[in-house]
């Protein structure tokens, strides 16, 4: 009995949560010792058993301190570190340091997936998730690679990853954690992305002088027919943009800019293979006339209304 309670005061002193504590975190992820991975709710210690709300069966269920090996909270921030059973962990599985950032990127992505499943049920599912690194890949539906991938966000030098699917991000490689770039598009948990870059290179040849600060950044597919896929991106005209750095420059030229990015409609155009880029309303309305009159906008704006712009691509599809 002695040694017992000399044990559980090391197992107290090498981690970093005090039993007093009551709610650790509303949501987190709880690691076991036997590499399950719980995400959960309520987390608490309580006399030595971390008490929690298993998500995936909605059970309140214990843990012992000394099964558990991590708890992080809903952003990925660790509450709790079992330090004798990591360092035990290390001695007999002889886990590296890459090991271990893959093995929390695993945790991550399915976290991820757990909550996509609750909170985007409906997929489009338009081609079989991976990489597709050329538009003739697309065109056959076969990935270049279906290496991992994980989505971050466009801003901030420390890049979190996207917890929910996002209409607008970066794409990074779940192993070695390097941006994806020049490719066409990434098909990834169900949903389409198409690259900046790739739209800009595969245009309709009068959508010229369009640009984007983030050339490898990718916009989501938020509906798709027979006839076109429907997205959307913030672009700017390149002569605008050049105008106002060469008339005003610097930092009052620079707000000029980036002033004249939009968010502008896109279609991909299945049936000539190109992107068609709504610059400006009555661009937008040379498109649309002849395909459905009633969707045409009386441009009050230089830029089209894009709920009417959703709509009538909705009618065409």
């Amino acid at each position: 009995m002695k040694s017992f309670f000399i044990f559980l005061g090391l197992l107290l002193c090498s981690s970093n949560v005090v039993f007093g504590q009551n709610t650790l975190t509303k949501k987190g992820t709880i690691v076991l010792t036997d590499d399950r991975y719980i995400v959960c709710n309520d987390v608490k210690l309580i006399d030595g058993k971390f008490n929690y709300i298993d998500v995936a069966t909605g059970i309140e269920t214990q843990s012992n301190i000394s099964e558990v090996v991590y708890v992080y909270d809903d952003k990925n921030s660790v509450l709790f570190t079992n330090r004798t059973l990591v360092e035990k962990l290390k001695e007999q599985q002889k886990i590296t340091a890459e090991e271990e950032k893959r093995l929390f990127i695993q945790n991550k992505i399915k976290q991820d997936e757990e909550k996509e499943k609750l909170e985007f049920p409906k997929r489009l599912k338009l081609v079989p998730d991976g990489i597709y690194a050329t538009l003739k890949d697309f065109q056959a539906q076969t990935p270049s690679s279906k290496e991992n991938v994980v989505a971050k966000g466009l801003i901030g030098f420390e890049k979190p990853i996207l917890n929910a699917i996002e209409d607008n991000c970066f794409f990074y490689y779940a192993s070695s954690d390097e941006k994806v770039k020049n490719i066409f598009a990434i098909a990834y948990k169900g949903h389409l992305y198409f690259q900046i870059q790739a739209i800009l290179n595969n245009r309709n040849k009068t959508d010229r002088a369009q640009t984007n600060d983030f050339p490898n950044s990718f916009t989501r597919v938020q509906s798709a027919g027979q006839n076109y896929y429907y997205l959307e991106a913030e672009l700017a005209n390149v002569w605008a943009q050049g105008l106002a750095y060469g008339a005003v420059g610097g930092v009052a030229g620079g707000a000029i800019a980036s002033s004249n990015i939009r968010r502008k409609g896109v279609v991909w155009d299945i049936k000539n293979q190109e992107f068609n880029i709504f610059k400006n309303c009555s661009d937008y309305n040379d498109f649309i006339k002849d395909k459905y009159a009633e969707g045409i906008q009386g441009c009050e704006k230089q830029q089209a209304d894009l709920t009417k712009v959703r709509e009538a691509i909705e009618k065409i599809k």
